[in-house]
């Protein structure tokens, strides 16, 4: 195969190839380096600091390798994005706002502009975006509405207008107009989607779904569960392993050279061809095929890495990686700068001075003298265990020697072929092997599942709390408990501990993960957690959040399970730790919820039923149910962090406390069960034979519930049941499906017998009371009750008092005695009927 050939990228028009990145308008963490312009790769914003929810994979500007004018468009369109006070954007009267895009929302319009790029291709169009026409740029918006919700499509209109509003600085790219001038995005897309789909929501309310209650509920108390009643036992659990596992003895340490990343090599090749004096070998005649004056590729692989490395530059199956064709690219301006050194290929790595080749330890092989040797003088320490199955698994039974663990232990490196029945040279181990198991020099170890393998080990869990199961019975949570289990139950800590938090706070997901260690405070009297905010807010100033006691616990307990110095949400593994701070959510709250599921009958919870749960929905959902408190917008605007309009509660706070449907049902089940209790007092003394009630309703209402103890006197197994209010409680809600309770009165809603209905259009009436126009002393669905006497007694002694002004006059004084006539009705029947409740 044809080696592809190096192929040197354009430079830009506009930006020199070593302006860094992240220039002046950023905050560079000290001892960091920025990416520079000509960087082909990728740019990393480490630089910056990376916010604790974004892996260190996903904190980077990915640029294609193989296209190299979509490259310099992307690193163009990003670099004026993150510079905006550039001086060539000035000079081209390109006048962007000072403060810098943020990293994240670069990142996706990079993302969105290499999905536009690669459309046109595939229509045939021209690689000079500033050439579309409008039409072509709308068709490009409905390819998008047709598969994609309206949301999505208005942020590919923002990305192209990103690209419009600095085209002027984007080698090869015509500047050009917005296709769609002022419209908002938000109308364009809208219609886009309804063009293609026939309708389009008009709300302009969040498009964040709420979750459902009977999942919210069971996830909340599943959580808090694992905080308050578990995790005590779990982070003792742990601490008793590390304990035991210092004690169990270590493997040898392998000396073996550390590997080196491809970041770290690139690294080497910058910093060798920064020096002046370094000089590129190339040949000084043709040589075995390559020509006179090309470089040594291998000879300075050699001379940069110090003979670790002799492929730095080197093709993989006739292709050459975008990588390696970067790190040429950057010798061979070098070399077009005359720092070379013309030698002979037969002398070329002697005469630069060249190291050889010095591949990695494999380390020292044994002969099988040796071999048994070690493995004896291991067996004669009596401190040194054979590691055996503690139970079956997929490669042996119960008590047979888990042997790649014990090569580990022994030897340092595991080889099966170091112990092997079918070997004869192993033959003499393997009998060493089977004394010492037969003569009980074992350890039982767990090997299923486990990262760290020849440690795992089970261990008893007495005291273990207790849980109550659905059959009313009790017994501890765990019994025993292996290594790799509780790595598990480690995790489900640490994703109870990010839910309760997530959810009783409000606070979003990257809010969460920034909590620190003793950020526990007090604002205004109250309890509450310090974090930083990072949306739109490139300073991420530290504010507070209110929370209540329990997320406090949360909030200790995440601090006791974290490794890390500074950070709470972590990896569990300190050493294995790629991402340093930060979780993955999504995964946690599915990892949570599968668990418990799978093991909640154990646990004594409830099952959490199937749905989609994300840690933007605790936000919505918790704002729905709070929405309902009085005042609750500005509150809800504090807590949410919202922009500081209207005291602190704008349109998104509205949008966010808005109530759904799923909400609307959870809600009125509530005040349906809140009525039933009420009317319970009421049962209880209707049964001692009192009048409850007085007015118009009053002998339907009495009807009702004795209909209602009839029943119970009569089921033998609801009277086994009488003292459970619940139980009476649904009886009632089932006899008066329409009782509203009100401050004058109750109203049993018959529509036929409503005087308030006859205050409505005929169309209009048998819905719901009309609570204005309510007639309490008349209506024939209205019931007074003791409760309601004082009100009812208040009214009677103002309209005495009123009925005796001299002043007033004929038809004000008519008026108030036709309604002290009929208030005196009712109190007169609430003194007659002193047992009135």
């Amino acid at each position: 195969m044809m080696a592809r050939p190096a192929y040197t990228p354009q430079p830009s028009a506009s930006f020199r190839d070593d302006e860094p990145v992240f220039g002046h308008s950023h905050q560079v963490l000290e001892g960091s380096i920025s990416p520079v312009f000509g960087d082909l790769h990728f740019w990393a914003g480490d630089c910056i600091d990376r916010p604790a929810n974004r892996a260190r994979g996903a904190w980077k500007i990915n640029l294609p390798a193989r296209d190299w004018r979509l490259n310099l468009l992307l690193r163009e369109v990003a670099f004026s994005l993150l510079n905006p006070t550039h001086p060539v954007l000035r000079r081209m009267g390109v006048f962007l706002l000072a403060e810098p895009a943020a990293f994240g929302t670069v990142i996706a319009t990079c993302r969105k502009l290499q999905v536009i790029w690669r459309w046109g291709r595939k229509q045939g169009l021209g690689q000079d975006l500033g050439g579309w026409d409008p039409q072509e740029w709308q068709s490009f918006i409905e390819s998008q509405a047709a598969e994609l919700g309206w949301r999505t499509v208005a942020t590919y209109i923002n990305a192209i207008r990103k690209l419009q509003s600095v085209a002027a600085v984007v080698t090869d790219t015509t500047p050009f107009e917005d296709p769609w001038g002022d419209e908002p995005a938000v109308h364009i897309a809208k219609r886009a989607v309804e063009a293609c789909l026939g309708s389009v929501s008009d709300s302009d309310g969040l498009s964040t779904e709420t979750i459902a209650p009977e999942t919210w509920w069971p996830l909340l108390r599943a959580a808090w569960s694992y905080i308050h009643t578990f995790a005590p036992d779990v982070l003792d659990w742990r601490d008793a392993f590390e304990r035991e596992l210092a004690q169990l003895p270590q493997p040898p340490i392998v000396h073996r050279q550390p590997s080196v990343s491809a970041d770290d090599l690139d690294d080497q090749v910058k910093r060798w061809l920064a020096e002046p004096e370094n000089r590129v070998p190339v040949h000084a005649r043709e040589w075995r095929g390559a020509p006179e004056g090309s470089p040594m590729w291998l000879t300075l692989s050699k001379m940069i890495t110090g003979g670790a490395n002799m492929h730095l530059f080197a093709l993989r199956r006739g292709f050459l990686p975008a990588r390696v064709g970067a790190r040429r690219a950057a010798v061979l301006k070098v070399v077009a700068q005359g720092r070379v050194e013309a030698v002979y290929g037969a002398k070329a790595g002697s005469h630069m001075g060249a190291p050889a080749y010095q591949p990695k330890d494999k380390g020292q092989r044994l002969s099988a003298r040796d071999l048994d040797d070690t493995l004896r003088n291991w067996l004669a320490d009596p401190g040194n265990k054979v590691p055996i199955r503690a139970a079956d698994d997929r490669y042996g039974k119960a008590g047979t020697p888990i042997v790649s663990m014990l090569t580990r232990l022994v030897w340092g490196k595991a080889r099966g072929t170091k112990v092997d029945r079918r070997a004869t040279t192993s033959r003499a181990r393997v009998e060493l092997i089977e004394n010492a198991v037969a003569a009980g020099q074992v350890i039982a170890l767990d090997s299923t599942g486990n990262r760290a393998g020849w440690q795992s080990r089970v261990m008893a869990c007495p005291g273990a709390a207790t849980v109550v199961l659905a059959d009313g019975g009790s017994r501890p949570w765990r019994t025993e408990i292996s290594q790799s289990d509780l790595q598990d139950e480690l995790r489900m800590v640490r994703a109870a501990c990010y839910v309760f938090i997530g959810a009783m706070s409000m606070m979003r997901d990257s809010e969460v993960q920034e909590i620190e260690r003793s950020s526990l405070t007090t604002h205004f009297g109250s309890p509450a957690v310090a974090s930083r905010k990072t949306k739109k807010d490139p300073t991420r100033p530290e504010l507070l959040w209110w929370i209540i006691e329990p997320v406090a616990e949360a909030i200790a307990v995440a601090e006791r399970l974290s490794w890390h110095p500074t950070h709470l949400f972590v990896p569990l593994d300190a050493a294995r730790g790629t991402r340093g701070r930060g979780i993955e959510a999504a995964g946690e709250i599915d990892f949570f919820i599968e668990r418990i599921n799978a093991s909640h009958g154990r646990l004594g919870l409830e099952k959490i039923p199937d749905g989609y749960v994300r840690s933007h929905m605790f936000r919505r959902t918790m704002s729905v149910i709070t929405s309902r408190e009085p005042d609750s917008e500005i509150a809800l605007g504090l807590q949410l962090k919202h922009a500081a309009r209207r005291a602190l509660a704008n349109r998104t706070t509205q949008a966010y406390g808005q109530m759904d449907t799923k909400w609307a049902k959870e809600f009125d089940r509530q005040l349906e069960h809140a009525a039933s209790l009420r009317l319970v007092e009421l049962l209880k003394a209707r049964r001692n034979g009192e009048s409850v009630a007085v007015g118009p309703g009053a002998a339907r209402l009495h009807a009702g519930l004795d209909k209602v103890i009839e029943k119970m006197d009569e089921d033998p197994q609801l009277r086994a049941q009488i003292a459970d209010e619940r139980v009476e409680a649904a009886l009632l809600a089932s006899e008066f499906p329409e009782l509203h309770f009100g401050t004058i009165n109750h109203c049993m809603f018959d529509a036929p017998q409503a005087e308030c209905q006859n205050e409505l259009p005929a169309d209009q009436r048998g819905r719901a009371p009309l609570i204005g126009a309510c007639e309490p002393a008349r209506c024939r669905n209205s019931v007074i009750t003791r409760a309601h006497a004082p009100i009812w007694i208040a009214e009677e002694d103002d309209l005495k008092a009123m009925a005796k002004e001299p002043r007033m006059a004929p038809p004000r004084r008519e008026a108030v005695l036709i309604r002290l006539d009929s208030v005196e009705r009712i109190t007169r029947a609430l003194r007659e009927q002193g047992g009135a409740v």
